[in-house]
């Protein structure tokens, strides 16, 4: 039988996709996988532009732009970010077919390009009112734009480019798979951090669309060629091992699960029992930087005391996320499960008991240990349990669940104080739901 022959459409990596270009990581004197460590987390903290703590910089800027309110505008990031977390468990596909080093040159090339793009949006949304002709349309070309340029900025940044450098990074390590997440996550907290302060001094000199110029030319240029010279997408096919020769082994935990499909990971117990509570953690996650001011309003507390409770509890969280990974490479994943779901019920309980001391203590506290387990588990939990080569798509799917919870988390709090005249109804939804996962997370334990 005559063979067909192939579809010159057919996803392929890059040309210079090799393991020996430029160099074989065989070579340098220790083991690659740490320079990996850093690569993935340049490459994280390049999506910065395209997460929410970057969105958030140039709200006031885009507003005046587009003409649109600030409900308009946080509609259009609704939509983007659903739009985005729709089609990412399609992008996992492809990054398992292409590996982290093709997917990321790419992204980083359309990723920057978006920002240059991003920059002229005022000048798009004119020509195309210019076009139509139709000034009744101003307000809805506004939204269709900023829409889309929402869904790029979600789809190839906080998706993308995340999933690539995480996943690679998980790749090179099993043993001390923890380890090298909690270090990772160290490195991108402090860089995350510092963003938002960057971007508004840059938007102080500058203006915004420089400022997206000045992004987006640098991730255009830096970020392919970052990932061109550094990133592999595995060790075997460099011909080496995961956590490198010396790598201990770590009792009684298996690093690295079978390799299951999406199709059976979504058809085993544990695989629901740990997406569920980070739908529920990244829903209230959201909801509470988005309202946080009317939350400690609604308890008699002024904007400063709302404003105070990020840092300590970024502290708490990047300690969480270290201590907890060092752990998780000792340790079942069912006890970090449970320590997650301790947070988020107990952030919530200091939101209902705000008018009391000890309220923002345990704001405090639960947003951090919920911040630090949801970044671990985000990252360890699915090549523990479902394996390698079909991490794009497990992890991408995760992602997209948590994604759209936290699309919809500020509309659901600003529901509850709409309808019932409080958040608090909301905050007892989530206690209760958690508090179920945490009944059931002895049950969450790795699929045979």
């Amino acid at each position: 039988m005559e063979l067909e022959p192939e579809s010159p459409f057919r996803l392929r990596r890059l040309s210079f996709d090799r393991p020996e270009w430029p160099f074989d990581p065989r070579r340098v004197p220790f083991f690659y996988g740490w320079v990996i460590v850093v690569a993935a987390t340049l490459g994280v903290l390049c999506s910065a532009p395209g997460q929410t703590i970057g969105v958030a910089v140039f709200t006031d800027d885009l507003m005046v732009a587009t003409g649109l309110s600030r409900v308009q505008i946080s509609l259009t990031y609704l939509v983007g970010t659903l739009g985005g977390a729709l089609f990412l468990p399609r992008a996992g596909t492809i990054y398992d077919r292409l590996g982290a080093r093709t997917m990321t040159v790419v992204t980083g090339v359309l990723f920057g390009s978006t920002l240059l793009l991003l920059s002229q949006l005022d000048r798009a949304i004119m020509a195309l009112r210019f076009v139509l002709r139709a000034d009744f349309l101003a307000i809805p070309i506004s939204f269709v734009v900023m829409g889309a340029s929402f869904f790029a900025l979600r789809f190839l940044g906080q998706g993308v480019l995340t999933i690539a450098a995480r996943n690679m990074t998980m790749k090179w390590f099993e043993t001390r798979r923890g380890l090298a997440n909690g270090v990772m996550g160290l490195m991108s907290s402090f860089g995350f951090s510092g963003a938002p302060v960057l971007f508004d001094l840059l938007i102080d000199e500058w203006g915004w669309k420089a400022t997206w110029q000045i992004l987006g030319f640098s991730i255009l240029v830096g970020l392919p060629a970052i990932a061109a010279i550094f990133y592999r997408d595995d060790p075997e096919e460099s011909g080496m091992q995961a956590d490198g020769r010396a790598a201990p082994s770590a009792p009684n935990v298996r690093a690295t699960g079978r390799d299951h499909t999406l199709a059976q990971a979504r058809g085993t117990r544990a695989f629901w029992l740990i997406l569920l509570p980070m739908m529920v953690s990244s829903l209230y996650g959201t909801a509470l930087p988005f309202h946080v001011v009317s939350i400690f309003a609604e308890a008699g507390l002024e904007r400063d005391a709302a404003i105070s409770v990020f840092l300590p509890a970024a502290v708490v969280a990047v300690l969480c996320n270290f201590v907890g990974g060092w752990l998780s490479d000792r340790t079942t994943l069912r006890w970090h499960l449970a320590l997650f779901e301790v947070g988020i019920i107990l952030s919530n309980i200091g939101v209902l008991n705000l008018h009391l001391p000890w309220g923002r203590y345990c704001v405090i506290v639960g947003s951090g240990l919920m911040g630090g387990m949801m970044r671990l588990l985000s990252t360890v939990t699915w090549p523990r349990y479902f394996g390698r080569r079909h991490l794009g798509a497990v992890s991408s799917f995760a992602m997209a669940w948590a994604i759209a919870g936290s699309a919809v988390g500020p509309s659901v709090f600003g529901f509850s104080l709409q309808f019932f005249g409080s958040y608090h109804p909301a905050c007892w939804a989530s206690i209760a739901l958690c508090a179920v996962f945490l009944l059931l997370s002895p049950w969450a334990g790795e699929p045979d």
